[in-house]
C-alpha cells in the first residue's frame, strides 16, 4: 500500500526549518535542575487545585526542536492513519513516480508545518507516549512530558523572567494536561473515538471539494462565522463533518482552557511572578502581525489559541456560578463535555449537570 507520508523526511525539513540555536552558556543544564523541582510541585498543586484522581509521577524530558517535531511527526502519522489508509488505495493506482512525487510533498509540508511550530511551542504531554512506567527520566526517549529547553531558554531571557517561577508556571499547565488524560479514565478513548470518527467521514472527491470552496467563500464573505470556525478544516467539511469537528473543537476548548485555569488558579497563589508573566504573554497573543495571524489560521494555531480563551472563560466563569467543585463535574463523564454552544453559555451547562 502507498505511504502517504515519509516520516525521516518530514522530520528531517522540520529540523532545518524549526533550526536549533546554541546554548553556550549552558542554560539547558540549569533548566533541567529548575524543572526537577517544578514537575513533582506541579504535580502536587494540580492535585489539589483540579480535583483529578492524581495518577503516578510522570516521565518527563527536555528536548529539542527537533527532537520535539520529530515525535510529532510519529504521533501525527499514527492519529490520521485512518485518512492515509483511505488515501494510500487511491494512490496505488498511480504510476510509482507520481506517488513519490506526492509522497515527497506531503513530507515536506508536514516538516515546515511543524518546523515552524517548534519554535513556538514551550512543551506538551504527548497522549500517544505509553505512560504506565512511574519513573522519572529528564532524559532519554519516550517520555510521555517533554518541554522544548531553547525556546524556553530563549523566552525566559528576552522577558527576565525568574527561571524557577518560569518553569513551574509552564510544568503546570502541561501536568494538568496529563492529570485530564491518565486521571480521567475515559478521557483518551473518547477522544481518540471523537478523531477517529471524524477522519472515518472525510471524503476524497475532488467534485465535492470544488463544491466546497464555493460554500466556504460565502461563509467567510457573509461574516457570521465565529472565530473558531473559520479555520480551513471547518470551512471545506461537510454538514457530518462539521458535527465531528463541533465535538472535537468542545472536548479541546475543555482540555486547553482547562488547562489555563489551573495554571492560573495556582499561579496567582504560589508564584510570585505569574502576573507580570502572565501580561507579557498576553501582550504577545495581540501582537502578532497580518502575516502571522494568516499563518496561524492556515495552520490551525489560531483555531488552537481560541480553543485556549473559550474553555478557560467557561471554566472560570462556572467557578463563579458553581464554585470550584464545579469545575470538576466536567471529569465526571463524556456526557459532562459541554457543546460549543454551552462553551459559549456556561450557565447552560450548569443547569444541565449540576
Amino acid at each position: 500500500m502507498a505511504k502517504l507520508i515519509e516520516p525521516r523526511i518530514a522530520a528531517a525539513v522540520a529540523r532545518r526549518v524549526g533550526g536549533q540555536p546554541d546554548d553556550p552558556s549552558g542554560a539547558i543544564p540549569k533548566l533541567e535542575r529548575f524543572l526537577a523541582g517544578a514537575v513533582p510541585r506541579a504535580e502536587e498543586y494540580v492535585a489539589a487545585a483540579s480535583g483529578i484522581p492524581a495518577p503516578p509521577p510522570v516521565r518527563w524530558g527536555v528536548i529539542t526542536r527537533g527532537d520535539w517535531a520529530a515525535a510529532n511527526v510519529a504521533s501525527m502519522t499514527t492519529l490520521i492513519k485512518p485518512l492515509a489508509d483511505k488515501v494510500s488505495h487511491r494512490l496505488d493506482a498511480l504510476p510509482l513516480p507520481v506517488r513519490l512525487a506526492q509522497r515527497m510533498v506531503v513530507s515536506v509540508e508536514l516538516g515546515v508545518l511543524l518546523g515552524y511550530i517548534s519554535r513556538r511551542v514551550l512543551g506538551q504531554y504527548d497522549v500517544l507516549v505509553p505512560d504506565e512506567e512511574p519513573v522519572r527520566s529528564r532524559r532519554g526517549p519516550g517520555a510521555p512530558l517533554y518541554f522544548v529547553g531553547i525556546n524556553m531558554v530563549e523566552i525566559g531571557d528576552r522577558f527576565a523572567f525568574v527561571p524557577q517561577e518560569f518553569a513551574l508556571w509552564v510544568a503546570v499547565h502541561e501536568v494538568t494536561h496529563r492529570f485530564q488524560f491518565a486521571g480521567v479514565p475515559w478521557l483518551k478513548p473518547h477522544f481518540f473515538g471523537l478523531v477517529e470518527g471524524y477522519l472515518a467521514s472525510v471524503e476524497i472527491d475532488s467534485r465535492t471539494l470544488n463544491k466546497r470552496l464555493g460554500s466556504a467563500a460565502r461563509k467567510l464573505m457573509s461574516g457570521t462565522l465565529p472565530p473558531e470556525e473559520r479555520n480551513p478544516i471547518y470551512l471545506l467539511a461537510s454538514e457530518e463533518q462539521r458535527a465531528a469537528l463541533d465535538q472535537v473543537q468542545a472536548l479541546m476548548a475543555v482540555v486547553e482552557g482547562h488547562g489555563n485555569y489551573v495554571m492560573d488558579s495556582v499561579g496567582a497563589q504560589v508564584i510570585p511572578s505569574y502576573a507580570r508573566m502572565r501580561s507579557i504573554f498576553e501582550g504577545r497573543r495581540k501582537q502578532t502581525n497580518f502575516v502571522q495571524r494568516v499563518i496561524n489560521n492556515v495552520i490551525g494555531l489560531e483555531m488552537k489559541l481560541r480553543q485556549y480563551e473559550l474553555g478557560q472563560a467557561f471554566c472560570e466563569r462556572i467557578a463563579e456560578r458553581g464554585g470550584a467543585d464545579a469545575v470538576g463535574y466536567l471529569w465526571e463523564s463524556p456526557e459532562h463535555i459541554p457543546t460549543l454552544d454551552e462553551l459559549r453559555a456556561p450557565e447552560t451547562w450548569l443547569s444541565r449537570v449540576a
